[in-house]
């Protein structure tokens, strides 16, 4: 079998990073996030802008939340900006926010565009054409005016940004795995479509691999398969991802089957947002229904509702720092140069009602909350986040290793003039031992998912995994912690 041409763009070497929201500076005031950010060792973030709020009315362009960004860029910063087509005057929907819509007159898309890439001057490293195209929920429009519009898109940041990679508009898993019959098809046919008459017209291929983790390596296969098919060998990229989320919890389904029936309705474009989505804490009646019964749920879909038990707060924070490490390592080491995680922060300084679909699935995947107005204190997968970029500082390659034991992981993290950082866990909770070769001088020391420090076995240049569900890194004394 020959193996398909790598990438033409190459991005130098795994780097995470973080998706702020999806709404920055339409909610609420922009505010300065970047300092938080790098509080975590990361530099590279991700946002979305709206057209609404660039050039509110025909001709007259507001800048404070592009210019509130850019203040905050530094030398080395890698700036992701997803741009939507979004507007209560140039836009087939008139709406400030959801869904975008293909512009009723594509010259004033083109000024729009180049307006807002010139004002950024070079700054921005990846400019996106929506959010996810095949999601109607996202894009209400047909196949043929997003592609018009990627091109016009693209056109005018090749022009006048020429150090800058155009992304497409991000899939989903069910566009990647879509069943013939199923309501997805269509997403899945899209997609085809998008890539083999787009493929001219972008650098990165988005993925946004939410649910579970174990089926990123074939999403990944996927859509390699994918664009080889159509001729367009693009890098692959992840804008976003997290999890769990209440449907990774199979006892959770049979209490879910309304909330997720009215949300599937919106998510389809089958059922109209208030005020464009701008009505972000709306109450819905399926989630004032599941919330009358919470103390029947059970604890993995209670941990998830709002002002749950901390005992229940600690074990959804347990999951949620194991997962962010397994989903990291798991999509760098089938190929994924740049990886953000959703989400920085909330939305909005006030959360207002938690009683909606948004709040139950994303809520918890923030990693800090505001404090005094200004986003700062950390969440605990906010530090768990934080211990991975450390030991992906000056990473150039992660590799599987076979550690000869079903249902267990092992993989290196290889770093130019560092010692690698080995990661391994096992699927089922249970404490097993694999062993692997010990190639440093320094001893090995053990640091898990959740900050703990783990003892590690050295005996004859072989050192001894203690490994658990909880993900273990096993890095060289004295290197990073």
């Amino acid at each position: 079998m020959i193996s398909p041409p790598p990438p033409a763009t190459s991005l130098s070497g795994p780097r995470i990073g973080i998706c702020r929201g999806i709404s920055y500076g339409l909610l609420d005031d922009p505010e300065c996030f970047m300092p938080a950010v790098r509080s975590l060792g990361i530099d590279l973030v991700r946002i979305n802008l709206f057209w609404s709020q660039i050039e509110p009315e025909p001709g007259r362009f507001t800048w404070d939340v592009v210019d509130a960004f850019l203040d905050q860029l530094e030398d080395g910063d890698e700036a992701w900006v997803t741009v939507c087509s979004s507007s209560p005057w140039a836009t087939q929907q008139a709406t400030r926010f959801l869904p975008s819509s293909p512009a009723t007159d594509i010259d004033d898309y083109r000024r729009f565009v180049t307006e807002l890439v010139r004002r950024c001057g070079g700054a921005i490293r990846y400019w996106q054409c929506e959010n996810e195209p095949c999601v109607p929920l996202l894009w209400e429009g047909k196949v043929d005016e997003y592609l018009s519009q990627l091109i016009v898109f693209s056109d005018v940041v090749r022009d006048s940004a020429p150090g800058s990679l155009v992304v497409l508009g991000g899939a989903v898993p069910a566009a990647m795995f879509a069943e013939e019959g199923s309501g997805n098809q269509r997403w899945a046919e899209d997609l085809d479509r998008i890539i083999g008459e787009g493929r001219d017209h972008f650098d990165l291929f988005d993925l946004h691999p939410y649910g579970d983790p174990y089926a990123i390596p074939a999403l990944i296969q996927a859509s390699k398969a994918l664009l080889a098919a159509h001729g367009a060998h693009k890098a692959i990229v992840v804008g976003e991802h997290n999890g769990p989320m209440p449907p990774s919890f199979p006892e959770n389904l049979p209490y879910l089957t309304d909330v997720l029936t009215e949300h599937r309705r919106v998510f389809l474009g089958q059922s109209r947002l208030v005020d464009g989505g701008l009505d972000f804490d709306r109450t819905t009646p399926a989630m004032v229904d599941l919330y009358d019964c919470r103390d029947q749920l059970p604890p993995t879909l209670q941990m998830f509702m709002a002002d749950c038990s901390a005992d229940l707060a600690a074990e959804r924070d347990r999951h949620l720092q194991e997962e962010i490490v397994i989903r990291t390592v798991l999509l760098l080491a089938s190929g994924v140069e740049r990886v953000a995680c959703f989400q920085l922060a909330p939305e909005a300084r006030d959360t207002g009602s938690r009683l909606n679909i948004r709040s139950l699935m994303f809520d918890a995947f923030a990693l800090m909350d505001y404090e005094g107005g200004d986003i700062g204190r950390r969440r605990p997968q906010a530090d768990t986040y934080a211990l991975m970029a450390a030991h992906l500082a000056d990473a150039h390659t992660v590799l599987h290793h076979n550690p000869g034991r079903p249902g267990t992981y092992l993989y290196e993290i290889q770093r130019r003039g560092r010692s690698s950082t080995f990661v391994g866990w096992s699927r089922v909770n249970e404490t097993a031992h694999i062993t692997c070769p010990w190639p440093f001088r320094g001893r090995p020391y053990g640091i898990n998912a959740l900050g703990e420090n783990v003892p590690i076995r050295l005996q004859r240049g072989v050192m001894r995994m203690p490994i658990s569900s909880t993900p273990l890194l096993v890095g060289e004394e004295g290197g990073d912690r």
